[in-house]
This record gives structure tokens, C-alpha cells and sequence, in this order.
């Protein structure tokens, strides 16, 4: 009777996720595999007329500086805002985490940008660079500013600016959350022995944090690979190439040059690059997990 119970829930079980898995079927892994055949081939985008072409589209890309500099730029801008992003979230979570007035308050405040639309939020920072940053630039004399910033070659570093300003929220609650599960003891005990409070947090807080290093690392850097919206809306990847990363390429290719499989090629050599990084992290961070428990 029992087994039987358990064989109808289990049975019930199943077919309650049938409709989930269709669906991440036919939305995620179809598309996947369709655009590593795809980028396989010459395919426009446009009609079913395409003819397979091998490697081809992945020997151009690595001679292709319309793929080579976003390529670059992707790195720098990844990397750059990934760290900082990251510093400055720990820093406010640390901050955020002790007993001063309003501190709710100001959680709410850090975190409401990071339910924005990047897109509204790539227009909004395009009009505030563009005007009231570019008018106080010309009052105090700063050429960089007075002259529109997304103009010129730092464009990329203000795209990583509005990033880190509008996602340092969304990490701050993952570390405010680590905090939370220190054993206040630990504390105690180092304040007993003399410790600084720099030295608490070297040696204590930062350890126990290691779990959630791992998740906002390889999410920042698998988000900011991915990044498009915020682009497109800022910049469009200008002036000339100075702000293009390789998800606007992507689409550029595909859908403004009618080069789907040469874009699919690129978005394939995204994938990878994505996975590797990731994989990396999360195999360093796994050591010092383990060195963290020990």
C-alpha cells in the first residue's frame, strides 16, 4: 500500500515537470544546438538557404578585428566591473551590516536600481552624461567630462560605472546574507585578544564569506560577459569600437549584416569562453572553501 502510495506521488511528481522540461527544451537547448549547426554554416538569417561551411566562420573570427577588439573590451570591462563591483558591495554589506540608524533604509535605496530596466537605465545615464555631467564638466574646467564622456575612448569605463552602480545592490543582499551566518563568538573572542577591526575582518570575516565570493563572482562575470541592453542603450558600442563587446557584435552580425552564422559563430566562442571562466572559478573558490572549513 505504501509503495504504491509513493510510486502515484512519484508518478504525479514527474508529470507535474513534463511541462517545465518541454519548455526548457524547446527555449534553451534547441536554440543552443541550432546555433552551434548554425555557425557551422553560411546562413543569412533571413530565408532556409545556407550551405555548411565547416570551421570557416571560427578561422575569421581570430583575424577579425570587428570580433577582436569587442573581444578585448569585453575582458576589460568584465573583469574591471566584476572586482569592483564586488569590493564595493562587501564593503557596504560590512557597513550596512552594523547597528546604525536608517540602515534598512539605505538597503532599500542601494538595492532599488537593481530592479530597473537596463535599458531605461542605459537611456537615463546616456541623457545624465550627455547634459548635466558635460555642463558641470565645462564649470570645472574637466576636458574629459565637458566634452561628453560616451564620446570619447573612456565611454567603456562609464558603461562599467553605471553597471557597478546599478548591481552593487543586488550582491550587497547575497554578502549581507553570508554575514549573517558568522558565529558572533568569533568576534568575540579576537576582541578579547586585541584584535583591530581591520584584523576581524582579514581574519574572520572574509574566510567565512568564501561561499559567497563564489556565487557573486561567477555570477558578475557570467552577467557582465553577457551584457547588452545597458550597452546598446549607453553607447551602441561607440564611439566607433571603443565601447563594443562581443554580445553587440553578436547581434550586429546577425541581424543588422545578415551574418547569422557568423554571429552564431561568435555567440559559440562567447559560450566557451563563459564556461571556462566559470569553471575556473568555481574550482578555485572550492579549494578555499575547503581550506575556509578546515
Amino acid at each position: 500500500m505504501i509503495i504504491q502510495k509513493l510510486l502515484k506521488n512519484h508518478t504525479v511528481f514527474m508529470l507535474m515537470l513534463v511541462p517545465a522540461v518541454v519548455l526548457y527544451l524547446i527555449f534553451v537547448i534547441y536554440p543552443m544546438f541550432g546555433g552551434m549547426y548554425y555557425s557551422l554554416t553560411n546562413w543569412t538569417g533571413m530565408d532556409a538557404n545556407y550551405k555548411f561551411i565547416g570551421l570557416d566562420n571560427y578561422q575569421s573570427i581570430f583575424t577579425d578585428p570587428r570580433v577582436l577588439v569587442p573581444l578585448k573590451n569585453t575582458f576589460i570591462y568584465a573583469f574591471l566591473t566584476t572586482v569592483v563591483v564586488n569590493i564595493m558591495a562587501l564593503f557596504i554589506a560590512v557597513g550596512l551590516d552594523s547597528e546604525i540608524k536608517s540602515k534598512n533604509i539605505l538597503r532599500v535605496l542601494i538595492y532599488i536600481p537593481c530592479i530597473l530596466s537596463s535599458l531605461i537605465v542605459g537611456y537615463v545615464w546616456s541623457f545624465i552624461f550627455t547634459e548635466p555631467v558635460a555642463h558641470l564638466g565645462k564649470q570645472l574646467g574637466i576636458e574629459l567630462l565637458s566634452n561628453n564622456i560616451l564620446g570619447s575612448k573612456a565611454s567603456l569605463f562609464a558603461v562599467s560605472f553605471v553597471t557597478i552602480w546599478q548591481t552593487a545592490g543586488w550582491y550587497m543582499v547575497i554578502y549581507l546574507a553570508g554575514l549573517q551566518t558568522i558565529d558572533q563568538n568569533l568576534y568575540e573572542s579576537a576582541m578579547v585578544d586585541g584584535a583591530s577591526r581591520w584584523q576581524k575582518f582579514i581574519y574572520i570575516t572574509v574566510p567565512s564569506m568564501v561561499p559567497a565570493f563564489t556565487v557573486n563572482l561567477v555570477i558578475a562575470l557570467l552577467r557582465t560577459f553577457k551584457q547588452f541592453d545597458l550597452i546598446f542603450a549607453m553607447t551602441n558600442g561607440g564611439p566607433g569600437n571603443a565601447s563594443e563587446v562581443v554580445s553587440l557584435v553578436i547581434y550586429k552580425e546577425s541581424f543588422n549584416s545578415f551574418h547569422a552564422g557568423y554571429g552564431s559563430a561568435v555567440g559559440v566562442l562567447l559560450f566557451a569562453i563563459i564556461v571556462v571562466f566559470s569553471l575556473i572559478q568555481i574550482s578555485i573558490f572550492r579549494k578555499a572553501e575547503d581550506k575556509a572549513s578546515v
